[in-house]
């Protein structure tokens, strides 16, 4: 999910290959999709120049659905990708995790240059496990794919932190968030030097994670366990093991995504497994 600065809020819907607005909440059938033909739509963001970018998992592209309708047609920003999932965007340098194979991720970034556009290895060797059927495509899974179904997600999550001048990377089936700051860390590095790093650790034993979100008000990072069904907050002021913290929110299903209301009273959880999109009030009491 993701807002746009006009308001809306708009989700992706993975397998159905279409990014809806949902800001009237409701039934979401009843609503025209905003962008269809996307294959496999994952992260949107606004870059604030009018342009809406969603990474295309399956289709290996980063596509412009500003202007909606069908994406086959719509200008792509980048191709050639290998599974891009999630984006974050720093002074105008756009950060996007891949997979490069079923046990290795990385995360490009992606310039403006005179040429177009120039993809560099940012984080590379990630570890990672194959992903779920449900967030692959349906040819890519394994004959009797269902003792595979709870084997886990490959996808690494980046949350550009409301616009600060760093990121967070959750290293999800690791159980581990890191926090970038790429002015202080040299041009391309290494998981196992990310691991070296000084004061990027924040936040480890953690279940398997999803995708997260910083709430500037209460300084927290707040992220989705999929496999528990939970929402957990992390403070990045205090790095340490997660491993016993109770969740603030817990009996969704399959959930992959959280984002806050404007005003950040409000949270919305994506519950993959029901198609739901859940609105969550309190979660700070």
């Amino acid at each position: 999910m993701e807002w746009t600065p006009e308001g809306k809020l708009l989700v992706s819907e993975h397998t159905a290959g279409t990014v809806r607005d949902i800001s009237k909440g409701g039934d979401a059938s009843e609503s025209k999709p905003l962008a269809f033909h996307l294959r496999g739509p994952a992260a949107i963001r606004p870059t604030g120049e009018g342009k809406v970018l969603v990474a295309e998992t399956w289709g290996g592209t980063i596509t412009d659905i500003a202007n909606g309708g069908d994406a086959r047609k719509l200008p792509k920003l980048a191709t050639n990708l290998k599974g891009p999932y999630t984006l974050a965007i720093l002074k105008k340098k756009i950060f996007v995790s891949e997979s490069r194979s079923i046990f290795m991720t990385q995360i490009t970034c992606l310039t403006l240059a005179d040429r177009g556009i120039e993809p560099k290895v940012y984080i590379s060797d990630i570890p990672a496990r194959h992903g779920e059927p449900g967030l692959t495509p349906p040819e890519s899974w394994p004959d009797k794919w269902e003792k595979y179904a709870a084997a886990g997600c490959v996808k690494n999550w980046i949350d550009d932190a409301a616009g600060r001048d760093f990121f967070y990377l959750a290293v999800g089936n690791l159980g581990q968030i890191f926090r970038i700051k790429p002015d202080e860390m040299p041009e391309q590095i290494t998981y196992s030097e990310l691991i070296d790093h000084p004061n990027t650790l924040v936040a480890w034993g953690l279940h398997r994670l999803g995708g997260m979100r910083f709430h500037p008000p209460s300084g927290l990072l707040f992220a989705v366990q999929p496999e528990m069904g939970e929402v957990i907050a992390i403070d990045p002021a205090k790095p340490g093991n997660y491993h016993f913290q109770p969740p603030v929110v817990r009996g969704f299903r399959m959930p992959t995504c959280v984002r806050f209301s404007q005003d950040f009273d409000k949270m919305y959880v994506c519950s993959s497994a029901d198609g739901v999109v859940w609105q969550v009030e309190g979660f700070l009491d």
